[in-house]
């Protein structure tokens, strides 16, 4: 990108993005530019004695779909649930540290995953001068409030929501 010039790049932003048509003009060289380099991964082991990482410490997810946050919570809201008694009696086992993970990685890999979908979903538009053309079966969806609905869910809730559960529970 930086051998076709800056001018390249910004006719690239005004492709995608056309309400930036007043803003474009900022970027005046390469040092405007900044880079960000979106991964997506894991740790294999999330836990070691006296240690448990949650969020974005055991799991960087894409900023697509903003739903790092969500797992963040769900993450901290599994681990107080199966915390809670072990810590007050003082016998946290690595035992219970891996029960979280247990719990928190299948969301989170399924999360991922979708992730990608989408982004290879974004990425087919861009440099393309024709529509790009959903396949067949997602047209069709498209036609009802399933894949509305569906997004939404799992946006807002994820592959699977966490409850706090009320302190009357552990007694």
């Amino acid at each position: 990108m930086q051998a076709v010039g800056i001018e390249a790049l910004r006719a690239s932003i005004l492709e995608v993005a056309p309400f930036l048509r007043d803003r474009v003009q900022e970027l005046r060289d390469w040092t405007d530019v900044k880079i960000l380099t979106v991964r997506a991964d894991r740790l294999r082991k999330w836990y070691r004695a006296g240690l448990l990482c949650i969020g974005d410490a055991a799991h960087a997810m894409s900023p697509i779909g903003g739903v790092g946050i969500n797992l963040a919570i769900q993450d901290a809201v599994a681990a107080a649930n199966m915390l809670t008694e072990p810590l007050r009696s003082g016998a946290v086992r690595v035992e219970h540290l891996e029960r979280v993970q247990c719990r928190r990685a299948v969301p989170t890999v399924l999360t991922q995953r979708l992730q990608v979908v989408m982004q290879k979903q974004n990425w087919r538009g861009i440099g393309n001068s024709s529509p790009v053309r959903l396949p067949w079966p997602v047209r069709l969806l498209e036609r009802t409030t399933l894949p509305c609905r569906v997004r939404t869910r799992f946006i807002g809730l994820g592959f699977r929501p966490e409850h706090v559960k009320t302190p009357d529970v552990y007694k």
